[in-house]
């Protein structure tokens, strides 16, 4: 891979990431979001779900354990389209892939659209996400870690 996420190509892969949602964390999203469904309480010794909103934050491209951004750069979310397949449950086993579908230039600015999948231990897609994001680099700032003359 190579060394920032913003010089990876079509094709190349984030590491991926493997998770496990806890009922505690679980129960701290549903707290803070208000959402107290019953699909996410317990419930006659059935698994509980876990919420999508959690399902969203651990499959951002930033979890990955190979994203990394060159200095005085940033990286912004510019558009995505979610599908939601499966349900997760708490405590299972579960990995997101990131894959570089595109990195494109639109009013001279870099961006990267990613084909991101959720999957659980048996391997059913639980979530896949189209996401694209933008690299801002600071004004006269260079991205190889040595300072620009600003020109």
């Amino acid at each position: 891979m190579s060394s920032y996420s913003h010089e990876l190509k079509p094709g190349d892969a984030y590491a991926p990431l493997h998770f496990s949602i806890s009922r505690d964390v679980n129960e701290q999203y549903l707290f803070a979001l208000g959402d107290y469904d019953k699909a996410y309480l317990p419930r006659d010794g059935n698994p509980l779900l876990v919420h999508p909103v959690l399902l969203l934050h651990m499959s951002a491209r930033t979890r990955s354990p190979s994203f990394k951004l060159a200095p005085n750069m940033g990286s912004v979310f510019a558009k995505e389209r979610v599908t939601f397949l499966a349900v997760a449950y708490v405590d299972e086993p579960l990995e997101v892939q990131w894959i570089v579908r595109e990195v494109y230039e639109h009013k001279r600015r870099l961006y990267q659209g990613l084909d991101t999948s959720v999957r659980g231990a048996d391997g059913r897609e639980i979530l896949r996400r189209d996401a694209h994001s933008l690299f801002v680099v600071k004004k006269g700032a260079a991205t190889d870690g040595t300072e620009s003359n600003g020109g």
